[in-house]
């Protein structure tokens, strides 16, 4: 090890860090024996270099990442005479320690941008390498064809070895891409039934308009062509699959995409409007949630993207009738899409809006007339639908609340006009669905319109689909978790019984579990603001009472220290941040909302942010907060070398915040600050500041800037679980930045709302990974149909069993689910003692077979347990005789049964063993049997959240891979003895069996074998 003192007295360097990983270690080691021979004091050097010394001492002892400058620059003065100067090899190998380093506390979509700029610099150095080896080709003497033969076979292997290392790097490249779900080809999953192809662009030329339009703006402002043709690959699985707007019959094809939340549905949105309407959709009918600012977003991006400023004026002046002559992208080249003349006048068709941005829908006798819903036809002896008529006909586009005021007085104008409504290729895109938690009516009673099982909205939108046999219902959701598939038979009108597609996480999108250790196999005292995103990004605080301030003191710190930053890199030719704001969860009530807001004002006042005691409270907040973690994540934006240096832009964002004098404002819901609130038009104005939120900004309505969320004692849990979704978005830029606070006092149940959030996120995020595994077609056939996801929901939930509850609607049953290479780890165990006692008595007998205790190694975790070999049909009998473990176990057990067809096969079973001093006791008379605490879901009817831990999985998973073929193992079974007794109700070593379940985890290898769901027909009763 390189001694840590400097020659000549220079002084000690400080030891290397606690915390420090290997590669940083490595590296901090590197960079020592660099500053050792430039034999200088710390300060003197940190001096030189215009550095804080601290800054320079972390680095060296890697508690802090060694910038590249930095790095740079120590390796130019280490190699400055009078030292002698350092050898390609000693460089390369700091470089090589330096990306090292990089790459392993990058997430997986910053290290492939890492690879990507190393696999363009190999690729530069081949050319090099190949351009030095033709010149090496020549004549000359001997002596020199000797040289150049030698110098030859230099180039040789190290072209041999950059082409291996090239090669290596794009295997790695794909590996990333395929965790950070952006590998080509990993396009949306579909969940489809059988239908015609009719839908195909490219044979109809001429006809395409305003597709290309949008396409192209989306070029023009910077989109990648890589994502451009994503999202045209995502929205064609969605147009294909409606039905052909010219054919003679009649269909209405009804479908559901779902969307990460947050992830830029409005876009999949527009591009989808814009290849329906080319392809022949005439009546365009967009639903959003109730509120005004709902409506406006999703108005404004279409009129702006899709629209386009022709369609907009309808011949009017640039300053007449325009209400986006106050938006600063009417004005931008690549704001408002321009087609240059009205797309009529070019042999296109127009779109004609029936609302505007301002004003949603009013019933055309008050408002346009009448004679705005009646088409034109160029041959009015045939149906509108008739392509001869279709396509020289004008698009008519609304943008409507989802409200059953609004949508009974367009069902009313429907119902006077002239064409028949049988010809209108109709197009209802859904993007209300958030809306409906209480959508069915449990009741069943029948509501106004007769509809049985509906509220009053859904009964209207059955109606309007009533009204046009040609109408295309999408529904758009952020979880699959919604009304029409949880409860099919209430929802018939509206389910999605021909299509359901998932669209995947896009570039640059930050999700739930960029903020959570969901499934982390880092065990958790390992977690450092490196591998640890909620270390990074999440801060528990626990206050004395309700009327401590004292976290939202620090989340307010937090929001202008963040501020700071990006004022800071804005300097440094960063990104311009337009807005910068922080969310406080309070209530639905506006009088809780005031006095939060007064509370809050009064902290900001109390702030003293361009004072020394302000300053100094910051000072310690950054160095112990923002800048260790920005270090570590900031992927190559700049970062204060000091507080000293951030200072002067604190006061900058303090003043930004505070510009019109209040900081701290009430979101209203609206674009028009309904009961005095603020209005959030993040189109038309640079918004810094303090949001106070009830549940109406929950859903659907996009935060720009949002950086710091704050929920405490005082928030309503509804509410503060209704808006966990804000977390997600695209924050380019200030992704480092991002902090969430959970403040709670000491007697709170444990301040779960995170967890919970996060548990129903696990749910949502499993069951599309089993979408993406059903949607594999086999023998071209599919595997699963819209028809049968709710029954797998339902299971997957195991909130309904399947034989107690069989789809009446669709009269089938899911009867075997097939889980090669995934755990199987049923969540639901009984909660009556004699119950669990009796499963605790058929496990037993297995206990008998375990050895002592061994490690087993993962590839990067460990796990110290007791193994033993249990013959196939002993463990499928206790399978088979396990109570209340419901149809998650059950549905598995006829794959389990077959996979013991040959004779002696057997399981490996696997008892963890406790770290250190756990609990253990004696269990029927097995000694030092480990007990585990788990925890249960009241939202889940008591199942447990989670029972196995992904590290252990890891080594298991290892250990089953390189067993040995003599054993003929089939599989591994993890087992949890879980105590849920009181502390200390183990009474002298002994655990009483009713207050024990064995929660379990089931694996068995990957292998290529048919379908992996059943299901069976039901007759009806």
């Amino acid at each position: 090890m390189t001694t840590s003192r400097r020659r000549s007295g220079a002084g000690a360097l400080g030891p290397l860090h606690l915390d420090a990983g290997p590669e940083r270690r490595e590296l901090a080691l590197a960079l020592r024996e660099l500053f050792q021979r430039l034999e200088m004091p710390l300060r003197t050097y940190a001096d030189k270099e215009a550095r804080a010394a601290s800054s320079v001492s972390r680095a060296l002892s890697g508690e802090r990442p060694a910038q590249e400058d930095f790095v740079k620059n120590l390796l130019h003065d280490a190699g400055e005479p009078p030292r002698p100067p350092l050898s390609e090899e000693e460089t390369a190998r700091v470089w090589a320690l330096f990306r090292k380093d990089e790459e392993s506390r990058m997430d997986p979509a910053s290290r492939i941008r890492l690879l990507e700029r190393s696999r363009r610099e190999l690729e530069e150095r081949l050319r090099e390498l190949e351009g030095s080896r033709a010149a090496a080709d020549t004549d000359g003497t001997a002596a020199e064809l000797d040289s150049l033969r030698h110098r030859l076979h230099q180039r040789e292997q190290e072209l041999a070895r950059v082409e291996q290392e090239r090669d290596q790097l794009a295997r790695r490249i794909g590996k990333l891409l395929a965790e950070a779900g952006l590998r080509d080809g990993r396009g949306p999953v579909v969940i489809r039934s059988s239908s015609a192809r009719w839908y195909d662009p490219e044979a109809r030329p001429g006809r395409g308009w305003y597709w290309p339009a949008y396409a192209d703006l989306l070029a023009r402002r910077g989109w990648q062509a890589s994502r451009v043709a994503d999202l045209d690959e995502a929205t064609d699985q969605v147009v294909e699959k409606l039905a052909d707007p010219s054919a003679a019959e009649a269909y209405q094809a009804k479908g559901l995409v779902i969307t990460p939340v947050q992830s830029g549905a409005s876009t999949h949105i527009t591009g989808t409007v814009a290849k329906a309407v080319d392809a022949g959709y005439r009546l365009v009918i967009v639903l959003t949630g109730p509120s005004n600012a709902l409506r406006y977003q999703l108005q404004r991006t279409l009129d702006r993207d899709l629209v386009g400023r022709e369609n907009i004026l309808r011949g009017a002046g640039e300053s007449e009738d325009s209400e986006y002559v106050d938006d600063p992208d009417w004005f931008k080249a690549d704001g408002f899409l321009r087609h240059g003349r009205r797309p009529a006048s070019e042999g296109g068709f127009d779109i004609v809006r029936l609302t505007t941005r301002d004003n949603d829908y009013a019933g055309l006798r008050q408002s346009l007339g009448l004679g705005a819903l009646e088409f034109e036809k160029r041959m009015p002896q045939l149906p509108l639908n008739d392509p001869e008529n279709l396509h020289a006909t004008s698009v008519r586009l609304m943008v409507v609340k989802k409200n059953k005021s609004i949508l009974s007085k367009l069902v009313k104008d429907l119902q006077s006009i002239h064409p028949p409504l049988a010809e209108i290729p109709t197009l209802i895109i859904d993007d209300g669905t958030e809306w409906d938690p209480g959508a069915v009516n449990t009741h069943r009673k029948a509501t106004g319109t007769g509809k049985a099982g509906l509220t009053s909205v859904q009964a209207v939108m059955a109606e309007l689909l009533g009204l046009l046999p040609r109408a295309q219902y999408v529904a758009y959701a952020t979880s699959p978790f919604v009304g029409t598939l949880m409860d099919p038979a209430a929802l018939e009108d509206l389910f999605p019984r021909d299509f359901i597609v998932s669209l995947p996480r896009p570039a640059g999108y930050v999700g739930v579990e960029d903020f959570h250790d969901i499934d982390s196999d880092v065990p958790e005292e390992r977690r450092t603001f490196a591998n640890s995103p909620e270390k990074a990004h999440v801060r528990n605080l626990v206050l004395r009472d309700k009327d401590d301030d004292q976290g939202e003191r620090q989340a307010m710190d937090m929001f202008v220290l963040t501020g700071a930053v990006k004022l800071y890199r804005a300097a440094r030719g960063g990104a311009t941040y337009r807005h910068h704001t922080m969310i406080v969860h309070s209530s639905d009530r506006i009088i809780r909302k005031r006095g939060q807001a007064a509370r809050l004002r009064r902290l900001w006042d109390e702030g003293s942010y361009d004072r020394a005691d302000g300053l100094g409270r910051l000072r310690e907040l950054y160095e112990r907060d923002v800048e260790p973690v920005s270090c570590e994540r900031a992927d190559g934006l700049p970062v204060p070398e000091s507080f000293d240096e951030l200072a002067p832009y604190v006061v900058a964002a303090w003043s930004r915040i505070d510009s019109d004098g209040n900081a701290v404002v009430i979101e209203s819901g609206s674009t028009h600050g309904e009961h005095g609130g603020y209005e959030l038009d993040f189109a038309r104005r640079h918004i810094w500041k303090i949001l106070v939120c009830g549940s109406r900004l929950s859903h659907g309505s996009t935060v720009e800037g949002l950086t710091v969320i704050y929920q405490g004692p005082r928030t309503d849990s509804a509410v503060g679980l209704a808006g966990m979704g804000r977390w997600a978005g695209f924050r380019i830029g200030y992704r480092d930045l991002m902090r969430l606070y959970f403040a709670r006092v000491p007697d709170d149940a444990g301040g779960g709302l995170f967890n919970a959030f996060a548990a129903i996120f696990r749910d949502q995020l499993s069951f599309q990974e089993d979408l993406v595994r059903y949607a594999v077609e086999v023998d071209g056939r599919p595997q699963l149909t819209p028809a049968q996801v709710p029954l797998l929901l339902a299971q997957h939930l195991g909130a309904v069993d399947p034989e107690e509850r069989r789809n009446a609607l669709f009269n089938a049953e899911l009867v075997e689910i097939r889980s090669p290479g995934r755990w199987i780890e049923p969540l639901a165990h009984p909660v009556d003692a004699a119950a669990k006692a009796r499963n605790v008595q058929q496990w037993r007998p297995l206990l008998d077979v375990l050895a002592e205790p061994r490690v087993l190694s993962g590839r990067s975790t460990s796990l110290r347990a007791r193994t033993g070999l249990v013959p196939h049909a002993r463990l499928m009998h206790v399978f088979s005789e396990l109570e209340g473990t419901g149809p998650q176990l059950r549905l598995h057990l006829p794959y389990l049964e077959r996979l013991g067809r040959e004779p002696g096969g057997q399981w490996l079973l696997i008892v963890p063993q406790p770290a250190g001093d756990g609990s253990t006791a004696s269990v029927l008379g097995f000694e030092s049997l480990p007990l585990f605490r788990r925890a249960r879901r009241a939202d889940r009817g008591d199942r447990f959240g989670r029972i196995t831990n992904p590290s252990h999985e890891s080594a298991v998973e290892a250990a089953v891979g390189r067993a040995d073929g003599a054993l003929s193992l089939l599989g591994a079974v993890l087992l949890y003895p879980i105590h849920e007794g009181e502390d200390g109700s183990v009474k002298e070593g002994e655990a009483d069996p009713s207050q024990i379940v064995m929660g379990v985890g089931i694996y068995t290898p990957e292998k290529e074998e048919g379908p992996l769901l059943r299901f069976r027909s039901v007759r009806s009763p």
